[in-house]
């Protein structure tokens, strides 16, 4: 997990959402208390249980968010750029609540626990915009749970090619960097039944697969599909 060379927040053109309500002053603040670190593929960046010293932001690249238990993980999340992670440890005795592994090599910046907390309390547009965003998690955290409990298989994995598209890649062609595995895990159904699923989208020419390339040919069915489960 090397270093990068450190660019000024000031300035910054993948500046998050909250950071953007800061004065110039409070990123010059910022920037003297973060390191810019880069994650091979497979590295974990972050740990489920341990103590967090940092809340991370994903400058690139694309990893998984999930909770641990046992020998066994459930697969909360899979997030790129722009994605704040670790900021329910604020509350929660400084305790990362879920584990962080990069899918594919990222890089990300690590902000000092502590001073976000202290522009949370002096900059109220900043605390807003941090609100904002956790609620954002906790509705995005409601829709993943009723996808999984009141959709049927394709249904899911409708879901899932959504997510892809619209939320990650934002184009209908796109390269999955995840295993067969983790996909079955996201939507969970058996590696079986997320290839027999894969088969029916292709035969019915909803979609197109080659190798680790998807190519939605019909958005609007794989929208009917989500929305009907």
């Amino acid at each position: 997990m090397p270093l990068n060379k450190l660019e000024k927040c000031v300035g910054c053109k993948c500046m998050s959402a909250p950071f953007k309500k800061l004065t110039n002053e409070e990123l010059i603040q910022i920037n003297r208390n973060r390191v810019e670190v880069n994650f091979k593929k497979g590295e974990i960046i972050a740990k489920q249980g341990a103590l967090a010293a940092h809340i991370i932001y994903i400058k690139s690249g694309l990893v998984k968010v999930y909770r641990e238990h046992a020998n066994d993980e459930l697969i909360l999340s899979v997030e790129n750029r722009g994605k704040l992670l670790g900021l329910q440890a604020l509350y929660s005795k400084n305790i990362y609540p879920y584990s962080v592994k990069a899918y594919t090599d990222t890089s990300v910046c690590l902000h000092d626990i502590n001073s976000i907390d202290s522009f949370i309390h002096q900059n109220a547009t900043f605390s807003a915009s941090i609100l904002h965003h956790l609620n954002d998690e906790s509705l995005f955290s409601y829709n993943r749970m009723a996808c999984l409990t009141l959709k049927q298989l394709h249904g899911r994995f409708a879901d899932l090619l959504l997510c892809f598209s619209l939320r990650l890649f934002k184009r209908k062609k796109f390269d999955i960097p995840i295993s067969k595995k983790d996909m079955a895990a996201i939507t969970n159904m058996s590696q079986e039944s997320l290839s027999r699923v894969i088969k029916d989208f292709v035969s019915e020419k909803i979609i197109d697969v080659k190798g680790k390339e998807f190519t939605i040919l019909d958005f609007d069915r794989v929208r009917h599909l989500s929305q009907v489960g």
